[in-house]
């Protein structure tokens, strides 16, 4: 079984690298990366339109869970959710 990160997409300004996107294929949680450690997305915490969003870039939905766990109102876009730079 493959338990490495699934990259997702990178963020890049003029300057070059920012940041990378990855999505764990154990837990699903969405994983941030830029300098430092890492910030993590728990995948519950994600809403069904940001779901929608990332599975353009190859996010995978995790069986069994719940649409209706994950969309919780307040979070309506996932730049929210994200670090700030």
């Amino acid at each position: 079984m493959n338990v490495m990160p699934i990259r997702l997409f990178t963020i890049q300004d003029g300057e070059g690298f920012v940041a990378d996107a990855f999505q764990c294929p154990v837990t699903g949680n969405l994983i941030y990366k830029s300098s430092g450690t890492p910030s993590v997305i728990a995948y519950n915490a994600l809403t069904e339109e940001q779901i929608q969003y990332l599975e353009k870039y190859g996010f995978r939905r995790m069986n069994g869970a719940s649409a209706a766990s994950a969309s919780s109102p307040g979070s309506s876009t996932l730049e929210e959710l994200l670090p700030e730079q």
